[in-house]
C-alpha cells in the first residue's frame, strides 16, 4: 500500500481505497462497502471511489466491539 518515492523513503497514503483497507484490516471489501452503505463507516467520496481513513476503522471497531467483563474466580 505504501508508495516508494526513493530507496529510503516511503509515503503511506492517509486515505485508502476499499481494496487497500480490506487488505490492511482483514475486513472483507464487501463488508466495508456494506458498512459504508449503512452509514456505519465514515468515508470520503472521490469521484467513483470511496476512500477510508484508518481512524474510521478504529471508530467503527470501538462502537461495534463486544466488551468482555472479567470474571472473578
Amino acid at each position: 500500500m505504501a508508495v516508494k518515492t526513493s530507496a529510503k523513503e516511503e509515503v503511506i497514503p492517509m486515505l485508502k481505497t476499499v481494496e487497500q483497507m480490506s487488505h490492511i484490516s482483514g475486513i472483507g471489501a464487501n463488508k466495508l462497502r456494506e458498512l459504508m452503505d449503512n452509514g456505519e463507516l465514515e468515508f470520503v467520496q472521490n469521484g467513483n471511489r470511496r476512500l477510508i481513513a484508518d481512524c474510521a476503522i478504529w471508530d467503527w471497531y470501538n462502537r461495534a466491539k463486544i466488551v468482555v467483563r472479567a470474571v472473578k474466580i
